[in-house]
């Protein structure tokens, strides 16, 4: 059985709605992030104190791209296609979220975090709303929809899991397409079953 060293509603919610999605068994450790040291089970497993952190026999794999991919590729599944351009695809909403809508959270929130100046922060949250824009844009050019087209794959599971991060305080806005795609996944039973464990409640869609 996986691992999942997790935080309620932060990214590692993505690998436990893919891993649910896959009717995969999986132990959840709910772990204390954000303090060095707080949780002494997670630095173990993870020096830099951060989720999700899957542990698969006996060894931890790091970073949500690569679970995610890792999963996808070891249990087969629609949310990551085999090969070719569709695979591409897939990945670079992935990634997208991952590395792009994901990094631009983290630095806004380390500018409040620390003091720095509103139009900094400011800064900060306009470039994330460009990055929801996106989102909106490609969307109601590609008329699906999901990311990739008529079917949900991973880059959709973690944007929807980001869409209810509000420790901002900032108003960010989803457009119709977004807001549509962010309801057809999160009320799917995979994404309810995370939230429910997560005791986390869904926000964004509405």
């Amino acid at each position: 059985m996986y691992q999942l060293y997790y935080s309620p509603g932060a990214c590692s919610m993505a690998v436990h709605v893919v891993l649910n999605e896959m009717n995969q068994p999986v132990e959840l450790i709910k772990s204390a992030i954000g303090v060095p040291n707080a949780d002494p089970k997670l630095h173990q497993v993870n020096p830099r104190n951060q989720v999700p952190v899957l542990v698969v026999d006996g060894k931890p794999l790091l970073e949500g791209g690569a679970i995610i991919t890792y999963l996808c590729d070891t249990h087969a599944s629609s949310l990551m296609p085999a090969s070719g351009w569709d695979r591409a695809m897939a990945l670079q909403w992935l990634m997208y979220a991952n590395a792009s809508l994901h990094v631009g959270y983290s630095k806004a929130s380390f500018v409040k975090k620390n003091g720095g100046a509103p139009e900094l922060f400011e800064k900060a949250c306009q470039q994330i709303q460009a990055m929801w824009d996106q989102i909106e844009d490609h969307l109601a050019k590609s008329g699906k929809p999901y990311l990739c087209g008529d079917t949900m794959t991973a880059g959709d599971i973690l944007v929807t899991v980001i869409a209810n991060w509000g420790f901002l305080g900032y108003p960010f806005t989803m457009g119709a397409k977004t807001k549509a795609l962010l309801k057809a996944v999160s009320t799917r039973p995979a994404y309810q079953k995370a939230l429910a464990a997560e005791q986390v409640e869904y926000k964004a869609a509405a």
